[in-house]
């Protein structure tokens, strides 16, 4: 698969937006990943991420679009856990490609109060490396 891309193509940026009818940004968007994601399509990000026919750089879009739902949905939900074992699962199947998003959300040099609340999920995924 090979080492992650840094940013999501033309292509997979409408790939996702057509397929996933993706709001939220227009040409002068920066982060198009974090900027699309919405905790309420929580579900849906996981169910078509599974499919067969996802690119490397679909995949990390996506999983990059995921894990800033899922950091919302924790903030909102402190105490449930709800998808996690799904998102890990997918990390690790697809570690290779995901290392540096990983690395991104495990804010490895923090203490963790000062980090995304999902970054103690995150750093169980660096730990099983």
């Amino acid at each position: 698969m090979g080492k992650e891309l840094r940013y999501p193509s033309k292509e997979t940026i409408n790939r996702l937006t057509n397929e996933l009818k993706l709001i939220g940004t227009d040409k002068y968007t920066q982060d198009w990943e974090y900027e699309v994601a919405n905790v309420e399509r929580l579900q849906d990000y996981i169910e078509y991420y599974q499919k067969e026919d996802r690119n490397s750089n679909e995949k990390v879009a996506l999983m990059r679009i995921m894990l800033e739902a899922y950091n919302d949905y924790v903030i909102m939900n402190p105490n449930e856990i709800m998808y996690w074992n799904t998102i890990k699962q997918l990390l690790e199947q697809d570690f290779c490609i995901h290392s540096e998003t990983i690395k991104y959300w495990s804010c490895e040099e923090e203490e963790l109060e000062n980090c995304f609340a999902i970054t103690a999920f995150v750093r169980t995924i660096k730990a099983a490396e």
